[in-house]
């Protein structure tokens, strides 16, 4: 009805049959009368309506064409030799007299069809009118209707007048343009009265739809003013229309006033226009079976059941008919199949709603659905169960039994799943359910269809393959016998029905047509209510009971919907056995529908969990704030589809399928906990594939297909922006699992923020997004002329907090920059709305220039904005609209996902199909090469550009979002999505995707504009060099197959032309990746080059636990880049492990913990190493080294390091140069190992020793500066929290040894409260603590330094940043709490130190250190000897002044200290002790007395102070069995982890826990130094501890703990060699590991009467074993 105006013919078809005689009839006007016309019938009701029909044959229509007018057309084309002049552009001077000149071709144009018609009648016997009547001859009452209605409207009347003799009937019209009003009124009968005209449109405002309108004015200029004439609507958006309502039309003609404009078929409860229907009015034909097949979306029902219809209408006699009901939802969802059959043409454009047969293909649909409420009696009905007969008592609802009594059905069951497993179908049962219809309906002979079936089945699946066809023949025929008939018992029918029957999910909510919602009511925006009243009874198959009520005009729905409907549609679901997970999160990454998920908990939200997860759960590895956390991967059972993608890219196996009903009842309760958990990604860092994952997905639930691989993409879109994303969808497969009322998946967070989603057509889609995009920028913009006037009228009162927060926006704003990412990969200008948002909402009552401020506060944040939609939008119908954005400067992204298959439509050819694919259109395989999208945007040069593939690189996608998003202007991120339609099973994808990355036939790349502003390559080639076979790649496809099942030889020419494409693409890329662009594009046009001569890049990874690798590894990354390499550095496992061998230089710069121990941030990335199916070449292409840093006085010293070290050697990597090691026992601590390796690195690496570049480097922060005081800080103290650390309150401070004059030592108890906190911890950890420098030491630095103590900056990482930064920070607070100015220096910061000095004899002093030479070691051992930090030597060179900028990036971060924490988590749950002696020592040149930074900082703090904490694990751990004999030695604070580890063995006691002895050997100088004298005593007198003390200097004879334990000797024996005990040491490193191994080596050879040698092989087999354990502090 919209091409109304323009000026075609309109000519409508109501049957299939009438479809092909109008196509004609269209076709033969046109031609002769030169009028275009629109032949036009329903969407779906007609179109997809399968009938049986006669077809006019192709000779009956040639001898119709007059071909003198198809010659008469041809010469009208456009020709040079007779040349025309066509669509001119016409003034108002005479365009409107062109346009009346067409007057005369409409002119008799209806006498035109009329003629025509009557030709094709003779030919075909076919007859239709123009304007035709069915119904009783002198009817008063007329209907007049168009389309698939006008046959419903014919068959009711002519029944309603036969059989009940009603004076009724109706008028068909098939001409609507030009309407004929003489045709129309001949085609009414004289005797008619009333007329009611229906339309199958709305045109809101209007008077009438269009038919009414044209009815109404011919009775209006014929006079005929005494037939009443009203008009209604019915079927819109394909809404059913029936016989009943078709009589409820004429009951209203036949009141007395009848309702002048209606709507037929809802329950309008708002404006009450809606007529009511009556009960079901059966028009069908005798002899006709009506049947209904319930299905699951990809089981293949729908398929199955086109193909029986066409048997039975092309083998038999019998008519049949056809319509297929679905839901949105890609797969898994509801399908209906509606098929009938009879011995007489079947005229109903209507589902069935009386069904002789009855087949359901899910059990679970018994539950969900009413099944039987359409059921026919003495019917059939199947179910595929797995239930055995004597379970169907109580597997069936109530009303289902009472039904099929009632109407004395007939039953059966069968297992149809089992077989298709068995045959290796899956869950594709069409063919097992379709030999069940054909063996039960009893439509024709088995025997005959059994033929017929195994017929189709090769015509369906040949194209598949021939294993496919005989797995399905198999089926066939294992059906018939699985079949089980079960009786229908009498006393069903007696069965009372509940309110609320037991399992029927359809009756659990009420019924929404008894709830009444206001319009435009809040409750509509809520999920919940949405989900209550609309979503359920939708899922419920009950969405036509619904009232106008319940919807909201416009369109708007809520978000989050999908959470509620719990399809539960898996056969099988993955179930995690955390013991095996490595925590890689990459099975929640994979996902789908988000229905696999890691979940982050502390202690205390643990406490309420069901006792199965908590069972599951495992402490957080990864290191820093993941150590406050315990982590569990949840699946949801009732949300997974089943796909198996998480069990296929698990790379330890921690995943298995097991059968749904099972992992639903072990699970479902574990899900609902782990759902309501706080959310804690706030902490984590989403840069990282491990740290998005933490991250909510605010895409849940879809109904996209299993395996589906559009969605792993848009979910880690929302992952990363989801709070702020904006998205403008194009139309297609992304919009219908994206937001297919009433399941919308995109979701929101706690505080009610989640991406905006809106749908445009399928055309236009880029410039509706790009104009939300501008939009928004004039809004901001507008934003920011009010800003600026607010701070500059002095009227406007507001705080200095408002007004420096407005500030800061403002100068963002005018130098126009683009958002940069913080740390963790937050928004800057969603961290300053999140900061002014309070704030104006405190103030806005002060000045309306305030509130017109906080009106705005949502443009603060800057939305990122994504355009989004298929390869048929972006490649095809909406290319003009994306070139258009791309050509343009604004700050918009673009996310194509690209299936390659037009999927949504059908899979026909595109321009986004590859060369040599099968698809619609293009059946012997497309010719021509795919549309290279990238390369043709690239073009532009300023646009940023990706092609992505989570499932092979999800780091590299992640970085492709994260810098698309970062850009400043458009960017285009391709993504391949794999899709069923490819033909492979979607299981496989992750393994296919790989295989098309290998192989050069999806190249992964990223072209940042960015990088050439400062002269780097802008183009990044993510996935190397083809190493993979691209014909075992496409042989792997059904879409490349079938070509080559079908025709080979063409096959192999369209297959070898797509290498060639391949090859000379990736052959491009690989010159374009090159760094000297210019002599590599010479060399190609020369053929010299080979795309292999680019410098090599260095990747450093680390293993670090406080910080000081990560520190190292750092400064190696600037030293590498200083000497000319490319390099970049990340830990192990933020690396992807998948990506290791294709690094050319690996660096491994790992620390070990206590005994052997991997830091946290390495452990994934060793396990993987581990894994026994590695190939012994699998890093055969790269060389590497391993530093490692470590403490010799422990026995697994540098043991990461060396195990490292030696798995990448047995991985086929070639090593550079042995293993470095740095000793903390050096003299220079772990720095004497590292500046002796580095020197052996540079050579190996064939670089010089010195740095190539010694310009001052480009900052790696951006800092800001304004004015401010030192007593008003930009932030708290208290809100400083380093990443990985928790605030904890200090309870407690006291000194334990006493005030004595002359007494040296300063030993002090500590308490913590945790209760309360996310920190919790086992005994025998270690408390690590964040110290702060002095506020007087760091203003004294930054008056040497000439800063401004108060001024505050904000400070953001670029590129290279080392250090984490608050975003806003005073200077002091900088130099109290962030950076380690009083650390000890390297010679890296020397280095760095030397370019900034502008004095020529400190700088020569300075190289002198950085070159080693004699004089500069002489003044680097004087500056080692005088402990001097990095503020000494600034005082020192005075002329070397470096800017805050590079200062942030020189000094390293304040790191934490670890102390053994003193207390047992049990006997003190709520609180955490220490016990600390203060560190201080003399500096030799200034006779200087200096603190520790960690010890001093802590003696200062008073109770309620909040203290930077974390837990960590130490080398202590306590034997399982409380029996088992523990032997401690401690000296000094040493005491402290014995303490914690003798009050767990006293807690033990308590409870009535038999244990074993415990010996604690206590040394100290004096007696007074007995710590916890009282505590130690009263666990002796309770008999849980036996001490041996040994205070040195109370005596002329010197006495240690060391001749204590020889004393003990046999004893100790006995205990460590008979009774398997074990021997924990604690102390300073200095002495005492070594003093206490000798004496226990004295020991063993005393007791043992043993030698030396053979008394170390038994410590030495003691600490393998675990029970001899040092932890040692320097």
């Amino acid at each position: 009805m919209a091409c109304r105006m323009t000026g075609w013919a309109m000519l409508a078809s109501e049957s299939v049959e009438m479809v092909q005689y109008n196509a004609l009839l269209a076709h033969l006007v046109s031609m002769e009368r030169r009028v275009p016309v629109q032949h036009f019938f329903d969407g779906f009701r007609t179109s997809h309506e399968v009938n049986k029909v006669n077809l006019i044959s192709y000779e009956t229509i040639k001898g119709l064409i007059d071909w003198d007018m198809v010659r008469q057309h041809h010469d009208s084309a456009l020709n040079p030799r007779h040349p025309h002049i066509q669509g001119t552009s016409q003034g108002p001077d005479i365009y409107f007299q062109s346009v009346e000149a067409g007057n005369s071709a409409y002119i008799g144009l209806a006498d035109a069809f009329e003629a025509k018609a009557r030709l094709v009648e003779e030919r075909t016997g076919l007859k239709f009118a123009l304007y035709a009547y069915e119904g009783h001859p002198e009817a008063t009452s007329v209907i007049v209707v168009m389309g698939s209605a006008a046959v419903t409207c014919g068959e009711t009347a002519s029944l309603l007048a036969k059989e009940r003799g009603q004076r009724v009937g109706v008028v068909k019209v098939r001409l609507f343009r030009p309407w004929d009003r003489a045709r129309f009124l001949a085609a009414i009968p004289k005797s008619a009265e009333r007329i009611c005209v229906l339309d199958r449109t709305k045109e809101p405002g209007s008077q009438g739809e269009p038919l009414l309108l044209e009815v109404a004015a011919t009775l209006h200029f014929m006079a005929m003013h005494e037939v009443i004439c009203v008009g209604g609507r019915y079927g819109l958006g394909s809404k059913e229309f029936t016989p009943n309502m078709v009589e409820s039309c004429f009951q209203n003609l036949s009141l007395q006033t009848p309702m002048p404009h209606f709507t037929v078929g809802i329950n309008d409860d708002v404006t009450h226009l809606s007529l009511p229907v009556g009960d079901w009015l059966d028009v069908l034909p005798a002899g006709t079976t009506e049947c209904m097949f319930y299905g699951i979306g990809s089981d293949g029902t729908v398929g199955a059941n086109k193909s029986a219809v066409k048997m039975i209408a092309l083998g038999t006699e019998l008519y049949s008919q056809a319509y297929f009901e679905y839901d949105a939802k890609k797969s898994g969802g509801v399908t209906i199949s509606h098929l009938r059959f009879g011995p007489q043409p079947i005229r109903a454009p209507y589902l069935v709603r009386q069904a002789d047969y009855l087949a359901i293909h899910k059990e679970s649909y018994v539950q969900k659905y009413d099944m039987t409420q359409y059921l026919k009696k003495s019917s059939v009905c199947v179910i595929n169960c797995t239930w055995s007969e004597e379970e169907l008592e109580k597997r069936l609802p109530v009303k289902m039994r009472r039904d099929l009594a009632l109407r004395q059905s007939k039953l059966y069951i069968i297992d149809a799943t089992k077989i298709a497993f068995k045959v290796g179908l899956g869950k594709r049962i069409n063919m097992i359910m379709q030999s069940v219809f054909f063996k039960l309906s009893g439509v024709m002979p088995y025997e005959a269809a059994l033929v017929m079936l195994t017929s189709s089945i090769r015509k369906m699946y040949g194209k598949k393959g021939e294993h496919i066809v005989q797995m399905n023949i198999n089926a066939v025929n294992e059906t018939l016998a699985a079949i089980v008939a079960c009786p229908v018992p009498t006393s069903w029918a007696e069965l009372a029905l509940g309110e609320v029957q037991d399992g029927d999910l359809a009756k659990k909510l009420p019924t929404p047509s008894r709830v009444r919602l206001s319009t435009g009511s809040d409750q509509q925006d809520n999920p919940e209510t949405f989900a209550r009243f609309i979503q359920t009874p939708c899922n419920n198959l009950d969405g036509n009971s619904l009232p106008v009520s319940v919807f909201k005009p416009g369109g708007r729905v809520p978000l989050g919907t999908a959470q509620y409907e719990k399809r539960g549609i898996a056969i099988n679901v993955p179930l995690v056995d955390m013991d095996k997970c490595t925590q890689c999160n990459k099975c929640s990454l994979i996902c789908p529908h988000a229905a696999v998920r890691p979940f982050l908990a502390t202690q205390q939200e643990l406490d309420a969990a069901p006792a199965s997860y908590l069972q599951g759960t495992r402490a957080a590895l990864g290191g820093g704030v993941l150590d406050n956390y315990f982590y569990r991967i949840q699946v949801s059972p009732l949300d997974c589809t089943g796909c198996e993608l998480c069990v296929r890219i698990c790379p330890a196996d921690a995943l298995r399928l097991e059968e749904a009903q099972k992992v639903i009842v072990a699970e479902k309760d574990n899900w609902n906990f782990a759902i309501q958990l706080p959310d804690h990604s706030d902490d984590i860092d989403k840069t990282t594939v491990k740290g998005s994952q933490f991250q909510k997905p605010y895409l849940e639930f879809s109904g996209a297909c299993e395996g589906c691989g559009e969605t792993p993409h848009v979910k880690l879109l929302t992952q990363l922006f989801g709070e702020r994303l904006v998205i403008a969808n194009a139309t297609g497969c992304t919009s219908i699992w994206g937001a297919s009322n009433p399941s919308f998946p995109y979701t929101v967070n706690s505080k009610g923020e989640g991406p905006a989603w809106a749908n445009s057509l399928f055309e236009d889609n880029a410039e509706f997004g790009l104009g939300m995009r501008r939009a928004f920028k004039q809004r901001r913009d507008y934003l920011t002329l009010q800003v600026e006037a607010a701070l500059n009228d002095a009227g406007v009162d507001m705080s200095t907090e408002l007004r420096k927060a407005l500030k800061q926006y403002l100068i963002m704003r005018r130098e126009n920059l683009h958002d940069m990412l913080l740390p963790r990969g937050r928004s800057i200008y969603h961290q300053i709305m999140e900061k002014l948002s309070p704030l104006l909402e405190v103030e806005r009552a002060r000045h309306p220039a305030i509130q017109s401020l906080y009106d705005l506060q949502d443009m603060f944040g800057r939305s990122s904005f994504w355009i989004v939609g298929g390869d048929g939008w972006a490649y095809d119908i909406g290319y003009g609209g994306l070139d258009h954005v791309i050509a343009s400067e604004e700050h918009v992204n673009i996310l194509v996902l690209d299936t390659e298959m037009y999927s949504n439509t059908g899979g026909q050819a595109s321009k986004a199909t590859p060369g040599g694919a099968m698809a619609k259109f293009a059946e012997g395989g497309k010719a021509t090469e795919k549309k290279d999208l990238g390369r043709l945007a690239m073009t532009y040069k300023n646009v940023y550009v990706a092609m992505i593939c989570v499932h092979v690189n999800p780091q590299q996608a992640l970085r492709a979002m994260l810098e698309a998003d970062a850009y400043p202007g458009p960017s285009l991120i391709i993504a391949y999505s794999p899709c069923i339609s490819q033909g492979y099973p979607m299981a496989e994808s992750i393994q296919h995707c790989q295989l098309a990355v290998d192989s050069g036939y999806w190249p992964l790349y990223r072209y940042n504009p960015q990088l050439m502003e400062s002269g780097n390559n802008p183009f990044q080639l993510d996935s190397k060099k083809i190493k993979g076979d691209l014909f075992k790649f496409l042989a792997q496809e059904n879409r490349f197959a079938a070509v080559m099942r079908r025709d080979p030889k063409h096959a192999a020419e369209l297959d070898a032309k797509l290498k060639k494409d391949v090859n000379d693409r990736n052959h491009l890329f690989q010159v374009l990746n090159q760094d000297d662009l210019e002599g590599q594009f010479s060399k190609l046009v020369e053929g010299l080059s080979d795309a292999s001569s680019a410098a090599e890049s260095i990747t450093i990874l680390y293993g670090s636990e406080t910080g000081n690798s990560e520190e190292q590894a750092k400064n190696l990354l600037q030293d590498v880049r200083a000497r000319g390499l490319q390099g970049q550095v990340a830990s192990m496992d933020d690396f992807e492990f998948e990506d290791l061998p294709g690094q050319r230089v690996l660096i491994f710069v790992v620390s070990t913990c206590g005994l052997g121990e991997f830091p946290q941030n390495c452990k994934q990335t060793w396990m993987k190493l581990q894994q026994p199916d590695l190939p012994m070449t699998w890093l055969a292409g790269t060389k590497f080294c391993v530093f490692g840093l470590g403490d010799s006085t422990y026995s697994q010293f540098c043991y990461s390091a060396a195990c490292f070290d030696t798995r990448l050697g047995e991985l086929g990597g070639r090593r550079l140069l042995q293993r470095g090691v740095g000793d903390d026992r050096d003299e220079d601590r772990f720095y004497t190992g590292w500046e002796n390796w580095l020197p052996e690195l540079w050579m190996a690496l064939g670089v010089p020793q010195l740095p190539t570049q010694r310009d001052v480097s480009v900052p790696c922060y951006r800092v800001d500066t304004s004015p401010g005081v030192a007593e008003k800080p930009p932030m708290h103290d208290d809100d400083i929290v380093p990443p990985g650390a928790t605030r904890l309150t200090m309870l407690r401070n006291q000194l334990l040894v006493p005030q004595e004059e002359g007494y040296d030592r300063d030993i002090r108890h500590y308490e913590f409260q945790v209760k309360g906190t996310p920190i919790s911890y086992k005994t025998g950890d270690s408390l690590a603590v964040w110290p702060r420098n002095p506020v007087d030491k760091a203003e004294e630095f930054c008056c040497m330094m000439g800063f401004d103590a108060g001024q505050q900056l904000r400070v953001v990482p670029l590129e290279g940043a080392r250090n984490w930064c608050p975003l806003e920070v005073s200077v002091r607070q900088l130099f109290t709490h962030v950076l380690d100015i009083f650390g000890k220096p390297n010679r890296k910061f020397f280095d760095t130190l030397s370019r900034f000095a502008s004095d020529e004899f400190e700088r020569a002093e300075l190289m002198n250190i950085v070159e080693r030479v004699p004089d500069g070691e002489a003044l680097y051992r004087d500056l080692l000897q005088d402990y001097a930090h990095m503020a000494d030597v600034l005082k020192r060179f005075k002329s070397a002044r470096p800017p805050l900028e590079h200062l942030i990036n020189m000094v390293p971060a304040l790191k934490p200290r670890s102390y053994s924490i003193a207390s047992s988590s049990s006997m003190h749950p709520d609180t955490i002790q220490l016990c600390v002696v203060m560190v201080d020592w003399i500096v030799g040149s200034t006779n200087e007395r200096r603190i520790g930074e960690a010890t001093g900082f802590l003696s200062i703090q008073e109770p309620g102070a909040q203290i930077m904490c974390t837990v960590r694990q130490s080398a202590i751990v306590l034997p399982k069995d409380p029996t088992t004999p523990i032997i401690m030695a401690g000296m000094g604070t040493g005491l402290a982890p014995w303490r914690a580890v003798t009050q767990e063995r006293v807690h033990q006691a308590r409870r009535g826990l038999q244990v074993g002895p415990c010996l604690l050997f206590f040394g100290a100088r004096y007696s007074k130094e007995y710590l916890y004298r009282d505590e130690f005593n009263q666990y002796v007198s309770e008999g849980v501890l036996r001490i041996f003390t040994a205070f040195s200097r109370d005596q002329v004879r010197k006495i240690y703990v060391q001749h204590r334990l020889v004393e003990a000797g046999t004893e100790i024996a006995d205990l460590m060699l008979r009774q398997n005990g074990h021997f924990f040491v604690c102390g300073s490193a200095r002495r005492v590991p070594e003093d206490i191994y000798l004496a226990m080596k004295e020991v063993i050879m005393k007791s043992e009467k043993c030698n030396e040698d053979e008394a170390e092989a038994t410590l030495s087999n003691l600490k393998m074993e675990g029970r001899y354990t040092v932890e040692a502090w320097s």
